[in-house]
């Protein structure tokens, strides 16, 4: 292979977790080139304004690259050559010259609840507590029980659990992608998907670059999980129809199946109004060579029903 650069210069945040993404990448980056590789990785970390204003509602200070726009720029001045996220924080359309060149290998993409009392989401006792700044979670709990009392919480993984552990929350919601990656071991209990329903894209790592840095591009493709890189495509074109982000009341997940010897994407989700009022959710297949269209179809007919 003729090998055109010598480094890459990786953009992420400042997190734990993001810190964690960081190892994913470079383990997979030497399974595939090898430890003695001539390619040199260079880190560079960044405050988003989702990490600067963590005071504030999410819906407060703007929704679309709230985590990745500081990123993002560094990528189109050149300060970096290769950025790295949590799919599920990335809009569906990203800045003018920018794409994702790569998906990693996705971990669970289910929710887990964390609780003193170990709770089952379904154990919630009336006016407990619950802390989650997700509209989505939100949502799904208020329609599993009536008289929960929900806030807002922020914070990195660490911190919200620590609100947990001095009771000022009963429970919290977290990804479970997140506790996995980082080796949390206080107890909690993984939901059911099909209970309350995660962001779309969440448990993957994305890989962002510059259209036209083909030398980056030519090495990092070689890094995409196929069957990860399809699944998310889905949930995304999904996502994009919507015009949604990562703040929008909208959930599912696609899982590609082998169906009578054929392989297909089963599709499910829970789409909400933005009063919470409506609520759409399906569980739908899609062959391979027509779920790009025909996913982005079907989130026009839940946008037009939902009114978002």
């Amino acid at each position: 292979m003729n090998i055109k650069i010598s480094k890459i210069t990786l953009g992420s945040r400042k997190s734990l977790l993001a810190k964690e993404h960081i190892k994913i990448f470079e383990k997979k980056f030497y399974e595939v080139f090898g430890k003695s590789s001539s390619i040199k990785i260079e880190k560079k970390f960044y405050k988003t304004s989702g990490d600067a204003f963590l005071n504030k509602k999410i819906s407060d200070i703007g929704n679309k690259g709230l985590f990745t726009k500081e990123i993002d720029d560094a990528l189109i001045y050149g300060d970096i050559n290769l950025g790295i996220h949590s799919l599920k924080d990335l809009p569906t359309i990203l800045p003018k010259g920018l794409e994702i060149g790569a998906i990693l290998k996705r971990e669970d993409f289910r929710e887990v609840i964390i609780s003193n009392k170990g709770y089952k989401v379904y154990d919630l006792e009336s006016k407990a507590v619950i802390g989650t700044s997700s509209i989505r979670r939100r949502m799904q709990l208020e329609r599993l029980k009536k008289k929960l009392v929900i806030k807002d919480i922020r914070g990195n993984i660490d911190t919200r659990i620590n609100k947990v552990l001095n009771k000022e929350y009963d429970a919290i919601l977290l990804a479970y992608a997140g506790i996995k990656r980082l080796g949390i071991e206080t107890k909690f209990n993984v939901i059911d998907p099909r209970i309350i329903t995660p962001a779309l894209g969440q448990g993957a790592i994305a890989l962002v670059w510059k259209k036209t840095n083909l030398n980056v591009n030519s090495i990092i493709k070689k890094l995409n999980h196929t069957k990860t890189s399809l699944e998310t495509e889905c949930e995304r074109n999904f996502l994009r129809a919507l015009d949604g982000n990562c703040q929008t009341p909208v959930g599912g997940y696609a899982i590609i199946k082998n169906i009578n010897g054929e392989k297909k994407i089963i599709f499910s989700f829970k789409a909400f109004s933005k009063d919470g009022v409506t609520l759409i959710k399906d569980r739908v297949c899609f062959n391979l060579n027509n779920f790009r269209t025909e996913s982005f179809k079907l989130g026009v007919k839940v946008k037009q029903k939902i009114k978002i």
